[in-house]
Formats: C-alpha cells, sequence, structure tokens
C-alpha cells in the first residue's frame, strides 16, 4: 500500500511506503522498503534533502531486490524529488532515465509524476524545450499533477519567450475556491510573468511580491529567490532601477545562504 503526501517545500509531490509488518499467515510488508520510504519523506518535510535521497536510494535498490514495478516507480520518483531539492537535476534526470527504464524492462508504465521529475529538472538546466516536450507527454486527471504540470509549462514558456504558450499554462492552472498556498504561489508567479511579458510592469511586480511572501511561507526558499527575480525585472523594465537592484541583491543573498547550506 502507498499513499500521497503533499510536502509543501517541494516542486512536486512525494510518495511513502504505509503499512505493518502484516499478518504472519499471509502477505508481508517489505519493511526495510517501507522504512526508507517512511524516513526519507520525514527528512524532505524538514528541508533535509540529503538524507531523504539516501533513504531513497536504500528504498529503490530495497525496490529491485523485491523485483517490484510499483515500488520502483514510487522509490524512484521519491529519489528524483530528493535530488531535485539539493538542486542537482542533472542526477534527478538520470534517475528519471533509470526508472523508466526499469519498469519497461518490467513491462510497466511510468506515471505521469516521473515525467513531471524531468520537467522540473529540464528548467533547472534551462533546457525549457526539452520541458515543454515532456509536457506534451504527460497525460493525467489528478489536480495536483494538473497543476504542477501548467506551472512547469510556465516557467518553460517564459524561459522560450513564447507568450502564447505562457498565456496558455496560466489559463491551465487549475482554479479552487481555497487553493493551497502552493498552488496560490504558483498562479501569483505566472500571473507576475505574464504581466511581465504584457508590459504591465506595476502588476507584475505586485504579483512577484506576493509569490515571495506565499514561497517564504511554505519555506519555499529557491522558488522565494525566483519570485525576487521576477520583481527585479520588473521594476528594471519600470525604470525603477534602485528597487530593482535591491530585488536582486536579496534574490542573490538568500541564494548564497542556500549554497553555504548545501
Amino acid at each position: 500500500m502507498r499513499y500521497r503526501v503533499h510536502i509543501p517545500i517541494a516542486i512536486l509531490l512525494v510518495l511513502t511506503a504505509c503499512g505493518s509488518a502484516g499478518d504472519h499467515g499471509g502477505i508481508r510488508t517489505d519493511q526495510d522498503y517501507a522504512n526508507a520510504m517512511d524516513v526519507g519523506s520525514e527528512a524532505f518535510d524538514m528541508t533535509r534533502a540529503e538524507q531523504a535521497q539516501a533513504q531513497f536510494q536504500t528504498a529503490y535498490d530495497r525496490a529491485l531486490l523485491r523485483d517490484d514495478a510499483g515500488a520502483i516507480g514510487d522509490a524512484g520518483y521519491n529519489l528524483g524529488v530528493a535530488q531535485l531539492g539539493m538542486d542537482n537535476a542533472r542526477a534527478a534526470l538520470a534517475t528519471v532515465a533509470r526508472t523508466d527504464q526499469a519498469l519497461k524492462l518490467r513491462s510497466a508504465i511510468a506515471g505521469p509524476e516521473l515525467e513531471l521529475v524531468a520537467m522540473a529538472a529540464y528548467c533547472r538546466l534551462g533546457q525549457y524545450q526539452s520541458a515543454l516536450e515532456a509536457s506534451a507527454r504527460i497525460h493525467t486527471g489528478d489536480t495536483a499533477l494538473t497543476e504542477r504540470r501548467a506551472f512547469l509549462t510556465g516557467l518553460a514558456a517564459d524561459g522560450l519567450g513564447d507568450i502564447k504558450a505562457l498565456r496558455a499554462a496560466h489559463d491551465a492552472l487549475p482554479a479552487s475556491a481555497k487553493p493551497p498556498l502552493l498552488e496560490q504561489a504558483d498562479r501569483a508567479e505566472i500571473e507576475s510573468r505574464l504581466a511581465l511579458r504584457e508590459g504591465a510592469y506595476d502588476k507584475a511586480e505586485v504579483q512577484a511580491l506576493r509569490a515571495i511572501t506565499l514561497r517564504r511561507d511554505i519555506l519555499d526558499y529557491r522558488g522565494m529567490a525566483r519570485g525576487l527575480d521576477c520583481a527585479a525585472s520588473a521594476a528594471r523594465s519600470a525604470g525603477q532601477l534602485g528597487k530593482a537592484a535591491a530585488y536582486a541583491q536579496r534574490a542573490a543573498e538568500s541564494r548564497a545562504q542556500a549554497e553555504k547550506k548545501a
């Protein structure tokens, strides 16, 4: 058995194993796998990506031992997310490829979550066209995954300067009465980027500031620094160079602390 846990600081979702040792007369849970998945998820919750990566690697290796396609998919996905948490996009892409190959070997199909890991990694590397190609391969009715796909598509479209695709990504963001803070932050950032492309610099700055606050509240400091970049671009485009320099400096200081922590 497994369930999905929404991790506020994550760019995606983290899957975790559940269950007990089971009835001694029936099917038993592989407790080593379950423990590694649970400890990894707890570590990720506490923003300890390196510890999470080690646990999810253990879980992945255990899944191979079990020759269990479902477990391989879950552990490989979690491992990729943890590697993104360590800002190691290339390792995340390698994990996606390895997991996909392992699933194909077992006549299994990777879920859309794995492709989202690839999308996020491509965006981190500035390979925006590859991110859009990955987006086109994702088909899901899950609202949370649809939201992630739309947000990452927006980042990639903005990176390519494709305002039409950026607007489409904005329109694809699911609307709900009480969206989670993560989804509110995503929408604010995409609205800031779209407003900037359309020349609405004041709106772009306002939405960027909203995204910054929301990212800070959910401990997404990488996203917060990205929001500061958006605010700097908006202020610069509006001719407010002093304000733009201040936003850029704040982003640089936040990123420097993240690198020091790493």
